[in-house]
């Protein structure tokens, strides 16, 4: 249960808390774990929604304002909107990322789900994804979700985090470590 520990360590746990259990209650939460999920990759994208909702120079007013028609068009359910205006309101509007990423982990720990991450210079084929994701799920015998991003800044090679563990075989990383080695003399 590390998953729970990092969520609970975080400002943006008991408004994902809140929204998890609003949403047990009703019986909507894989419903709402398709929004968040769709919703984190608006604020991810360069659209300049989640500058806006970080920006501290705007009213939270006009920040809630433009998020209220947002959820409009994107037609967020009730619990999730309302839940995230109150972050505006409170001036928490900068935190929606990690709100969002808060939730889905909550999602996959209620239905055993490990979420492993992977980073790589190249966009990973569907084939591998599948043959990385049943290694792993042989391995720990939980269901696995994978999350592959392509990030030309790696050079070559592989970053792969499952839960807290993260194994960086990144030509980037070599170099920082001979970087470091280079430094002590």
């Amino acid at each position: 249960m590390q998953e729970i520990s990092e969520i609970n360590s975080k400002p943006s746990a008991r408004y994902a808390l809140a929204l998890f259990s609003l949403c047990q209650e009703s019986k909507t939460v894989y419903e709402v774990e398709k929004h968040v999920s769709d919703l984190l990759k608006i604020l991810k994208s360069n659209n300049g929604l989640n500058l806006f909702l970080r920006n501290p120079t705007f009213s939270s007013n006009d920040q809630e304002n433009v998020f209220k028609v947002v959820s409009k068009k994107l037609k967020l359910p009730e619990h999730l909107k309302n839940t995230i205006c109150l972050m505006i309101r409170k001036g928490r509007g900068y935190d929606l990322v990690n709100f969002t990423m808060d939730f889905l982990k909550l999602c996959s720990v209620s239905k055993n789900e490990l979420i492993v991450r992977i980073r790589t210079a190249k966009k990973v084929s569907d084939t591998q994804i599948e043959e990385i994701k049943n290694s792993i799920q042989k391995i720990t015998k939980r269901e696995v979700r994978l999350e592959a991003e392509d990030d030309p800044n790696i050079i070559a090679g592989l970053e792969l985090k499952v839960g807290s563990f993260l194994f960086n075989s990144s030509i980037n990383s070599k170099l920082e470590n001979m970087k470091n080695i280079l430094k002590k003399g």
